[in-house]
């Protein structure tokens, strides 16, 4: 697999484990937070009414993606090509940040829900 390909693959798994950690801590874990910053959370009820219900396999599709999109990058090569993504750490870097945050969304869906 070339590496253009694996970064497009390490990002849409990453967004994907998020969007479902969104959907499933939308309940409880987001309006809190957004509450505590003054934002309104009216227009989270949809959300929330819609993933409910498949909230189990919600919260296994968002750990299994959090975890590809960061076995993707851990298993890209070390060393490479000066322009390949394997060689922008920052890449590797943003990736990782973002499954943590993913992670956390999904720790607090189970914990507030």
């Amino acid at each position: 697999m070339n590496d253009g390909a694996k970064s497009t693959g390490a990002v849409a798994l990453v967004m994907g484990g998020i969007g479902a950690a969104f959907a499933l801590a939308a309940c409880c874990a987001v309006p809190l937070a957004l509450a505590s910053l003054g934002v309104g959370t009216a227009w989270l009820s949809p959300i929330v009414s819609a993933s409910q219900p498949h909230a189990e396999v919600l919260t296994g599709v968002s750990a299994a993606a959090l975890l590809g999109s960061v076995g993707v990058v851990a298993r890209a090569p070390k060393h490479c090509e000066p322009s390949a993504t394997c060689a922008r750490p920052w890449f590797r870097w943003t990736i990782i940040g973002a499954a943590l945050i993913g992670a956390a969304l999904l720790v607090l869906s189970k914990v507030y829900a």
